[in-house]
Order: structure tokens, then sequence, then C-alpha cells
């Protein structure tokens, strides 16, 4: 509608995006690694790079450049290979980024990139629902990614990921110091029912578990 100089303010009840929102996520940490790596890369090579550079890829190219002493190496783990680009695509919509088309397609920063590097900026990025952040210990070798598709799976998301935030700021941290949003999608889903359980799902360490398991567990098990 913006397209053809129309504008609503309500929403049409048919297209995909009123019919099933998409799950958003609070960006602004996997935008900044990625802004970084940008720049300590030196803002000319394509998405693919700065995606095996964040995954600590172990290519000729990064042998080459010798991008494997960049602190931003190996750095992105928390998210797959299409979690990422869909991330770059986001941030190039958004105008964070731009492509340099002259340059072979080479990414580089814009101006509005600074405020989100700084800090001074949060950014909320949409989940792609063929490239959500990573599977499950249980699942890895499979291949497959983590898809939320019941309604009471996403309404469970949305207390965790709120309860994730009340803690957050108890502590004074970012929530994903917590958990990732990741973790949380599979705990939506996967909804383990013991300590044993919560402590299969990616991201649950020997320090999270003690820390966090109880609460989320109760939360989980009266959804």
């Amino acid at each position: 509608l913006n397209y053809f100089d129309e504008e609503s303010d309500q929403k049409c009840g048919n297209c995909d995006i009123c019919i099933n929102p998409p799950i958003m996520f609070d960006g602004t940490n996997a935008s900044q690694k990625v802004m970084s790596c940008i720049y300590r890369t030196g803002q000319m090579f394509g998405a693919t790079h700065i995606v095996d550079v964040l995954l600590g890829a172990d290519n000729e190219k990064i042998k080459k450049f010798r991008h494997s002493e960049l602190s931003t190496y190996g750095i992105g783990e928390e998210h797959n290979r299409k979690a990422w680009m869909s991330i770059i695509r986001q941030l190039i919509s958004l105008s964070y980024l731009e492509v340099d088309i002259q340059g072979h397609g080479g990414i580089r920063l814009s101006n509005k990139a600074r405020d989100i590097l700084k800090g001074k900026k949060e950014v909320e990025l949409r989940h792609d629902p063929v490239a959500l952040s990573r599977t499950s210990k249980k699942s890895k070798g499979s291949g497959s990614s983590i898809v939320i598709q019941k309604p009471e799976d996403k309404e469970l998301f949305e207390q965790l990921r709120e309860y994730r935030t009340k803690l957050a700021k108890e502590q004074s941290v970012p929530p994903y110091v917590i958990f990732h949003d990741a973790s949380l999608l599979e705990m939506a889903i996967n909804r383990p029912a013991n300590i044993s359980e919560f402590a299969d799902i990616s991201g649950v360490g020997a320090s999270k578990l003690e820390r966090y398991a109880d609460q989320f567990l109760q939360i989980i098990l009266a959804a």
C-alpha cells in the first residue's frame, strides 16, 4: 500500500504477515557482531564471507586474508548459516548496511550503523521461519531448523522471553547473556519436563542449568 502511496493503520487479515505474524527478537547483539565483522574485514566482502568469519570457517579465502586472526572470527556460533544470512539481508533492508554494487557486492556500513555499534540504539529483527537459530543438541546431525508452528508454542516462547527480560533487568545484563532466543525456541517447542531434558537444550551449560532451570521449568510446565 505504501508503494502505491496508500496508507492503512489496520491489518488486512489476508496476507501472511497478518495471518501468521513473524516472531521478532532483539537483534542488537547479532547486528553488532555482523557490523564489527564487516568493519574489521575492510568493508569489501560479501555476505557469504562475513558469515564464514562469524562461524569460524576454515577455508582458503579466510587463510589468504588471515581473517582467522580477527577478534570477530568464530563469535557467531549461536546462529546457523541461514540465520546469519537472514540477519544480514534484514540489516540491508533496514538501511543499516549497504551493498557496494561497483565493488563486486561488498557490504559496508551505512551512517545509520554507528548508533547500533555504539550501543545507542536497539534493532528488532524477525526470525526467518526457514532460518531460525541453531538446531537442538538432539537434532544437530539431521540439519533440520527450529520452526514454531503451533500458536501455543508461540505463546510459551513469548512468556519465556518476558521472564528472560525481567531477569536481565534485575541483573543489569543484556537478555542474550541469560539465554539466546534459539534456546527459548527449543524450550517452547520441546517443552522439557525435568532437569535432564532441560540440559539437552542448546545453550544450556552447567552454570545456567543450576541457575535458571527451576524457574524456566516452572513456566514451561504451567503452560
